[in-house]
């Protein structure tokens, strides 16, 4: 098992990234997503949390299994087995329980250290697991054997990490600092032990505070990988630039995005007394990346933000499309790119979007629940989506083929979703 945990560090020379590697992942993604397959779910239970196969359309907890977890394992991050039969489920101080999916029962914990979260997780290897655990400004990544538990590397990624995603061999993270804005690295960290670092000097991000109230600004780039190409895209939170990474050799290759990548026509200044600057990037194939984020500025006592809208970025030409220009955030399900904004958006006349739908070419699919102001998209789980309501308190299933609104859950809070 490899877990990255909270340090920065020098590693060996970058390892290629294999087509059978990337392909490999693909497939067994594919086989845990499989229409009709069992969805886990970490099911608040009497006397602590379960992980329980659920119903799709119900969200309860079906009869078998019911796995107690232990105190400190909510569901914060979690990585299925190459073979979808093991799930690996990140808690608090460290901690990271095995689960053995078609027995039923835990099989192993294995300790990191420290008093953080284990926020994000990768089984690339039937025997290593990875993660990111211990201090949030200074995360290791941890490699621990599989089955027994050990720590087997611990590297220090060097700053804090911004963005994650998961690699054919392990974890690409981007890393900046925790205490002023300044330069991006890439830093993808493999199952072997392995570190490489990509600097990138024109991608800005990080956290600082200024003048005498010490009010924050924060920047925070997009990240996609490309499982199947070997490629990473770190897409800028404060102008029209993508980063492309070649995974294998580190190479950097920067790209100006034309049309709807703009930001009110040029790059925008981290300045004023609060800023944020927030993006999100999937890569979702046929050359396409979607993105979405948002804009926060305060001066004295008012506050506004901006949805950055959901937007296609086409690699081919690096040409940009807006799907809807009040979306802050997306979900992907198999061909499908969902968004929802339940919030009154600061653009003039803008108000609550409902659930919309669009297909991975940008054609709208369908549009739902557009009087839910007080509403989010919870989660999803092909073929549904989950949109949790404040009033009434309820969640609501829509079948993504159609549209339609297919149950409700009731009051009760719905479990935490372990889709892969």
């Amino acid at each position: 098992v490899c877990l990255a945990s909270g340090a920065a560090g020098g590693g060996p020379a970058a390892a290629a990234l294999p087509g059978p590697a990337a392909a490999a992942s693909a497939a067994a993604s594919a086989a845990c997503e499989r229409a009709g397959g069992p969805l886990y779910g970490v099911v608040r239970a009497r006397g602590g949390r379960i992980l329980a196969r659920v119903g799709r359309r119900t969200l309860r907890a079906r009869p078998s299994p019911r796995i107690a977890l232990p105190s400190g394992v909510y569901g914060v991050s979690w990585a299925f087995s190459p073979g979808c039969d093991a799930v690996a489920l990140g808690g608090y101080r460290g901690r990271v329980e095995l689960v053995d999916l078609e027995r039923g029962r835990r099989m192993r914990a294995a300790s990191l250290g420290g008093r953080s979260t284990v926020s994000h997780l990768a089984w690339p290897r039937p025997d290593r697991l990875m993660a990111l655990a211990g201090p949030f400004d200074s995360p290791r990544a941890v490699t621990v054997s599989v089955p027994g538990g050990q720590v087997v590397t611990s590297r220090r990624i060097g700053g804090r990490p911004w963005a994650t995603e998961t690699t054919p061999l392990g974890i690409a993270i981007l890393a900046a600092p925790g205490d002023r804005i300044g330069a991006a690295t890439l830093v993808r960290a493999d199952s072997d032990g392995g570190m490489l670092r990509v600097p990138l000097p024109r991608i800005r991000a990080g956290f600082d505070e200024v003048g005498p109230l010490r009010m924050a600004r924060q920047i925070t780039p997009g990240l996609a990988v490309d499982a199947a190409g070997g490629r990473a895209y770190v897409v800028a939170a404060t102008e029209p630039l993508v980063a492309e990474v070649d995974l294998a050799s580190g190479a950097a290759t920067y790209h100006e995005v034309r049309r709807g990548g703009e930001l009110g026509g040029g790059a925008l200044a981290a300045k004023g007394l609060a800023f944020g600057a927030f993006r999100t990037a999937r890569w979702i194939g046929d050359g396409t990346i979607a993105v979405s984020g948002e804009v926060t500025r305060r001066l004295r006592t008012v506050t506004r933000i901006d949805p950055y809208g959901l937007r296609l970025i086409r690699t081919g030409d690096w040409s940009a499309t807006i799907l809807n220009p009040l979306l802050k955030s997306f979900a992907v399900a198999q061909d499908v790119l969902l968004g929802m904004n339940g919030e009154p958006a600061a653009l003039a006349g803008a108000g609550a979007t409902g659930l919309l739908a669009y297909g991975i070419d940008g054609r709208r699919r369908f549009a739902r629940l557009g009087g839910a102001g007080r509403a989010w998209l919870r989660d999803v789980a092909w073929p549904y989506a989950y949109v949790r309501e404040i009033s009434p308190r309820r969640t609501l299933v829509v079948d993504l083929r159609n549209g339609r609104t297919v149950g409700e859950t009731g009051p009760r809070r719905p479990p935490v979703l372990l889709v892969p």
